[in-house]
């Protein structure tokens, strides 16, 4: 049976894990949503690949250190791999570049990037974030998207509604998840 997204692209902080002070630079401090896990096996019914995306400039302002956001990384797809789940990739983005090719979302360049490494059609995917800039990318590339009011999305919901043309907002991931077959 084909999959209805070839590629579903996920924010990480905010959206399938809490971000209390918008940096998380350990371990300790990385908690996934309760419902995380519950909502990516739905979303594992609609795809075959899972791509996290993640701006993380705080790798460039000193406010991360590369081994800890790669002790995290490692614990992500641990914890994917444990439940069966098909995440490709994580691709973060350490800088401020704020071109339309760089990585850091807006920019595209981590999902040109996803496109090359495991040959996606980026226009039958989807992207799944709490901020705007994510909605933005997905629109850029001609993406569905889903806006969540977990993370910042609240702070965002206002201009999300106004400059984006976001699929679906939903409360959080389990909800999104639950309302897919409404996009």
């Amino acid at each position: 049976m084909s999959k209805q997204f070839d590629a579903i692209f996920l924010d990480r902080d905010g959206t399938i894990s809490h971000d209390p002070y918008g940096y998380i630079n350990s371990l300790s401090d990385y908690h996934f949503f309760d419902y995380a896990f519950e909502a990516l096996e739905v979303f594992s019914k609609y795809t075959d690949k899972f791509i996290i995306v993640t701006n993380q400039s705080g790798l460039a302002s000193g406010k991360i250190d590369i081994e800890n956001l790669e002790e995290i990384n490692s614990f992500i797809y641990k914890e994917f791999e444990k439940r069966n789940l098909p995440l490709k990739k994580i691709y973060f983005s350490e800088n401020y570049d704020e071109g339309y090719d760089s990585m850091r979302k807006p920019g595209i360049g981590m999902f040109v990037k996803a496109k090359e490494d495991f040959n996606i059609n980026l226009s039958k995917s989807l992207m799944i974030g709490d901020s705007i800039v994510d909605m933005q990318v997905g629109d850029r590339l001609d993406m569905k998207t889903i806006f969540l009011l977990t993370g910042m999305g609240k702070d965002y919901l206002d201009e999300v509604k106004s400059t984006c043309q976001a699929d679906l907002i939903s409360n959080n991931l389990l909800e999104a998840a639950k309302e897919l077959l409404s996009i």
